[in-house]
């Protein structure tokens, strides 16, 4: 489901699972607009264990699931849903002019902006550093120019992974701090963090000394 322009709020709203980064949890229907830019929905009948601890932390407004479409985690980086591709208006509003979409099979956006996939598949196991330098290369060309990205994934955990990396190396943070930083902007996604894999890879990295550039072997 697609959510359109001034959809109208429900008059009921059942809590449901939310994937952070994705669109609608399984069984979920009847997505609607309860703020600008704010999403809610309804009947998620089954959730899973992950969309289980990921919701039960939301901020909940008479009984939905509610996450922003995007937040700005720096300037001229927005993080946000996979349905925000949709959203014309509203990316046009923050100035996006490419959409950054890390993973395999994801809806693209419109013709009014450039996109970039990045085919990273398995977050539990792959490597998404190799990924790093032409994508924070293509984040520098559009802030130069006084645009902004949205990044996105199928869960929230890529694009997370990739922002949180980007802030490392153009601040000089420290994963812990970066994360810390990202959750702040962006409260309502990963609740518990970024996996042990994505994790693990960004604590890595920030130890090689050739940091912010990645290793020979990668």
């Amino acid at each position: 489901l697609t959510p359109s322009e001034g959809a109208r709020s429900p008059t009921k709203m059942e809590p449901g699972g939310f994937v952070p980064g994705g669109g609608l949890p399984s069984g979920a229907t009847n997505m609607s607009q309860l703020s600008p830019g704010v999403w809610g929905w309804a009947g998620a009948d089954t959730v899973n264990a992950n969309m289980a601890m990921v919701s039960r932390d939301l901020d909940r407004k008479g009984g939905a699931a509610v996450v922003n479409l995007t937040d700005t985690v720096m300037p001229g980086v927005l993080l946000g849903l996979e349905a925000a591709v949709s959203e014309t208006k509203h990316l046009q509003e923050h100035k996006v002019e490419e959409c950054i979409a890390v993973g395999k099979d994801l809806k693209a956006p419109g013709s009014e902006f450039m996109s970039t996939v990045y085919p990273f598949e398995d977050e539990d196991a792959a490597s998404l550093l190799p990924f790093f330098p032409k994508a924070f290369k293509k984040i520098d060309q559009i802030r130069e120019d006084e645009g902004a990205v949205l990044v996105y994934c199928a869960t929230g955990q890529a694009s997370t992974a990739l922002c949180v990396g980007y802030k490392m190396a153009k601040e000089g943070l420290s994963f812990e701090d970066a994360m810390a930083q990202v959750r702040e902007a962006r409260p309502n996604a990963l609740s518990e963090g970024l996996n042990r894999n994505l994790s693990r890879q960004l604590t890595t990295w920030k130890k090689w000394p050739e940091f912010p550039g990645l290793p020979d072997w990668m």
